[in-house]
């Protein structure tokens, strides 16, 4: 007889949407899974995280997870885009609500796997359609993060470029936000370990898995 699977790392909480509120100005999905051994306590943090398909978005939430978070913390990944944008089309697959839970859902489930140190971590998934500057400061207020964490794809501190849609938002992250702001770069050292996570067959991208959906 077979061995019954490990149990799940991560295990589901409850999740909100106003997806069905025809009378919301915004559409946003709220997604929230904890590590089975995660604990709060009063030294635990919350960090926020810009995220999109590009890489140097997923190499700020990698840097965050494998450099910054510890036992006990809290990452809210906000992940939004303009409503009727090529994003926001692209998200729901032709599929309306049906197809943005599906995203944010298999996202989500990419997010729990960059957790290679198995920390004991909450995870948040804020996905929105809406004005994107509105809302992130919205997720501040809400969340009241430690820091805000994202990312860029220039190496230049001159370089910032949009990191949520088109538009400099890393850089308005920088002028705007009440909270601290952390802006990742590409290095050499982290592009070395994504090209060896990338040459690994038994793992595949969120990118990949996008592109293939």
């Amino acid at each position: 007889l077979s061995s019954p699977p490990p149990p799940a790392q991560f295990q589901e909480r409850v999740s909100f949407d106003t997806f069905d509120n025809k009378e919301a100005s915004d559409f946003s999905l709220t997604l929230n899974r904890k590590h089975k051994d995660y604990e709060y306590t009063k030294r635990s943090r919350t960090f926020l995280c810009g995220t999109d398909t590009n890489e140097y978005s997923d190499t700020a939430l990698e840097w965050l997870i494998d450099e910054l978070v510890d036992d006990g913390d809290e990452i809210v990944c906000l992940r939004v885009v303009e409503k009727d944008s090529k994003e926001a089309l692209k998200w729901s697959g032709g599929q309306g609500q049906r197809g943005y839970r599906r995203e944010a859902t298999r996202f989500l489930e990419e997010i729990e796997k960059k957790n290679t140190e198995d920390r004991a971590i909450s995870l948040v998934l804020e996905f929105s359609i809406g004005k994107v500057h509105d809302t992130i400061q919205q997720m501040i207020r809400i969340y009241e993060p430690a820091m805000l964490v994202v990312g860029t794809r220039g190496r230049s501190l001159t370089g910032y470029q949009g990191l949520l849609s088109s538009g400099s938002v890393s850089k308005y992250c920088l002028q705007y936000s009440p909270v601290p702001v952390i802006v990742v770069r590409p290095s050499s050292k982290r592009e070395a370990k994504k090209r060896k996570r990338l040459a690994d067959p038994s793992r595949g991208g969120y990118r990949d898995i996008l592109d293939k959906s």
